[in-house]
């Protein structure tokens, strides 16, 4: 052993013992600043909403398909949703793109899913826009994460007008309406008049903002408590409960 590789070795050495000005700090694979940027590879189909993506060594993470729901283990178009997740990314490198939420409570990552097209001149394909698109999942209200929720919405009506997937061999009326309910916002009206600061969560994925009478929208901003929206009495509560002014509003 040279005298470089003995001196690496007494460093290292020294600084896991902390002996040293400095410790070794491991991090993992998801921890790595590239994470969110690099491409990624999958390892295995949980379902038609649910996959795994390797982060490191022996290791590897589950990841949600945000603003999608497919069917369960049991349920019609079970098994076809979930070839389906595995035809259009097997073997194929993905992106991944995180909207606000980072995780579940189940402790999945919560992502969109970019497969990349080797050939440069052909698109990519956004995997939770085509899996609702083609009838193998529906779309599914996540707020706040609602990036591209009018894309989303805009695909399943076009599964349903072009009868694919299970909206062709499933009866999923009922769970039609329910979805299209779901989809209208519901005006919610302040419990206090003293309460009038509106906390939106924005669909075009601006976040949270609040706004107060004067500023632009005020009044034409809906406010509905299904999707995490609230009035507040003052500015400081709504910044402690994680909204921002609205840049639209005026200067105090």
């Amino acid at each position: 052993m040279n005298k470089l590789a003995i001196l690496s070795a007494i460093t290292s050495l020294l600084a896991a013992s902390g002996l040293t000005g400095y410790t070794i700090v491991k991090t993992t694979d998801i921890e790595q600043p590239n994470f969110e940027t690099r491409e990624h590879r999958i390892t295995s189909i949980i379902d038609g909403d649910t996959l795994k993506i390797k982060t490191g060594t022996l290791k590897t993470r589950k990841v949600r398909l945000i603003g999608i729901n497919a069917p369960e283990k049991g349920e019609c178009y079970f098994d076809e949703s979930k070839q389906a997740l595995k035809e259009i990314t097997q073997d194929k490198n993905i992106n991944i793109e995180k909207d606000i939420s980072g995780l579940d409570k189940y402790n999945r990552l919560l992502r969109y899913i970019i497969v990349i097209n080797s050939d440069p001149e052909q698109d990519n394909i956004p995997v939770n826009y085509y899996m609702i698109r083609n009838g193998f999942a529906f779309y599914q209200s996540s707020p706040p994460d609602n990036r591209y929720r009018d894309l989303f919405i805009t695909a399943q009506r076009q599964a349903q007008t072009d009868n694919l997937g299970l909206w062709k061999d499933c009866d999923y009326e009922e769970q039609a309406s329910v979805e299209a309910s779901a989809l209208r916002e519901q005006s919610t009206e302040p419990s206090s008049p003293e309460c009038i600061i509106k906390g939106n969560i924005s669909d075009a994925g601006y976040g949270k903002t609040y706004l107060f009478p004067g500023c632009d929208n005020y009044d034409r901003t809906i406010i509905d408590t299904r999707k995490g929206e609230s009035y507040f009495c003052s500015e400081a509560e709504a910044e402690a409960s994680g909204f921002r002014r609205a840049t639209n509003c005026p200067t105090k």
